[in-house]
């Protein structure tokens, strides 16, 4: 299950990744148009806060899920193994909150832009409840994977594995990091 799970975050970040591409590519080609030719394409700015919002929102996932969201380690490194591991599920608590609190507003967000109609008041008159649902959707998942990888902490803690608790939500250790960016280059890191 974790395996699969991983595939498809790793497809969301690939469509968040093209989609900025994409993105940067179309205001790009507007500040060339405008400049030159003194003509805008219509919304190209919009299109590219919408598309930033979602892949911004589906990264969160792919952080939390790598390890690669930043956490300040100055003093986490000489903690004891228990108490590092009561660090990461505090951590993991308060990172699911706060996506639990934003997807709260998120989804009153939606409701409304589904309610009323909503468009945005610019000339693409986009209805603003597609592109609020991606981000929503997104800020979704980013609060399920963190509270499932709390709940696995709780578990891990609670059965004494305390070993598995940072290979699961723990600072990354500097060799892993190198591994990962050496990854399929072929080099082993060894002088």
């Amino acid at each position: 299950m974790q395996r699969s799970f991983q595939r498809i975050v790793a497809v969301i970040v690939q469509i968040g990744g093209w989609a900025l591409l994409g993105a940067a590519c179309l205001v790009t080609y507007d500040v060339i148009t405008r400049k030159l030719f003194n003509m805008s394409i219509a919304g190209a700015d919009e299109i590219s806060g919408y598309v930033f919002a979602v892949s911004t929102a589906g990264a969160f996932t792919y952080a939390l899920s790598a390890r690669a969201n930043i956490r300040i380690d100055l003093v986490y490194n000489l903690l004891p193994l228990r108490a590092r591991c009561v660090f990461d599920l505090m951590a993991l608590a308060l990172t699911a909150g706060y996506f639990a609190i934003l997807c709260w507003f998120a989804y009153d967000l939606v409701a409304d832009a589904f309610r009323y109609g909503s468009r945005s008041i610019t000339p693409l008159q986009t209805p603003l409840a597609l592109p609020q649902t991606l981000w929503f959707l997104a800020l979704l998942l980013a609060t399920l994977t963190a509270a499932y990888l709390t709940v696995r902490v709780v578990v891990l803690i609670l059965r004494r594995r305390w070993g598995e608790v940072a290979p699961l939500a723990g600072i990354p250790l500097i060799s892993e990091e190198v591994a990962g960016e050496l990854g399929d280059t072929g080099i082993d890191g060894k002088p």
